[in-house]
């Protein structure tokens, strides 16, 4: 008898037990089926909520574009480098690709990069990196500048005082804006770079022919370089023989072809 009592207890307790892991396991379902709900709830409203922020980016008139800073802007025009933005009447600030604008203004060969940020609520900024002009090439009517890289532009506001004029050599106008491919250029732009190292005032670089070359210095003086080989030795010689002739006779030549055994002649030499 107390066997039996005692079994059916035992049993009592165990089907108690399972009673309890099963309500628990509803009540975790139950729990599971609401936080789904409300995840989904909160996702449609965040996603409605997107919906309706990026049409007012998109299309509110708050955010249309109504002020432009342009930075940067020395030899170039600026209405020139409004006009290759392309900034549509009109346009908002979520509409505009700043991406595609910087690839519009740094197309201008004149331009070395460009950035370009939107300025909430109605506001953009373009800054513009322009190209120092190293030499120039007279092309007719017109000036094609390069810079030290050897790449042509055209800018109109920039002048030439100071800068060296390139002369017997040639420019690929198809290549504006770009590294020029002629060796003879970028073997210009080596030689004013020396030049400028040594502190020689260059007025012109003369290609007489593709192996002759010659500088001309601002006081007039001429300095032969012949093969543009041993530019940088060539280029010392010469500036070593002007410390010590300048200061006695004014100087029509130095010839420094053949680096070991530099010429010069005076100006007043028949």
């Amino acid at each position: 008898m107390f066997r039996e009592s005692r079994g059916n207890h035992t049993a009592s307790m165990h089907e108690h037990r399972h009673n309890q892991i099963a309500a628990r396991g509803r009540r975790r379902r139950r729990r599971d089926r609401t936080l789904m709900a409300l995840r989904l709830t909160a996702a449609a409203l965040a996603l409605a909520l997107l919906g309706e922020l990026a049409g007012a980016l998109l299309w509110s008139p708050r955010f249309r574009l109504r002020r432009v800073e342009l930075s940067g802007v020395r030899m170039l025009d600026s209405r020139l480098v409004m006009l290759r933005a392309d900034l549509g009447p009109g346009i908002t600030l979520g509409r505009i690709s700043t991406s595609a604008i910087k690839d519009r203004v740094e197309a201008i060969p004149a331009v070395e990069w460009a950035s370009v940020a939107r300025r909430w609520p109605d506001g953009l900024a373009i800054v513009v990196r322009e190209r120092i002009p190293a030499a120039f090439i007279r092309c007719g009517k017109g000036i094609i500048f390069l810079d030290r890289r050897a790449v042509a532009f055209t800018a109109p506001r920039a002048n030439t005082d100071g800068l060296p004029q390139l002369e017997g050599f040639r420019v690929d106008l198809g290549r504006l804006g770009r590294p020029q491919r002629s060796p003879a250029l970028q073997v210009a732009m080596t030689v004013l770079a020396e030049a400028q190292e040594n502190a020689m005032p260059v007025s012109q670089l003369v290609a007489w022919a593709p192996n002759q070359l010659e500088l001309r210095l601002a006081d007039g003086t001429a300095l032969r370089l012949g093969r543009p080989q041993q530019l940088r030795l060539k280029l010392s010689q010469a500036k070593v023989a002007l410390l010590q002739l300048q200061p006695l006779h004014r100087v029509e030549y130095v010839d420094v072809s053949c680096p070991d055994a530099a010429v010069w002649k005076p100006r007043d030499e028949l």
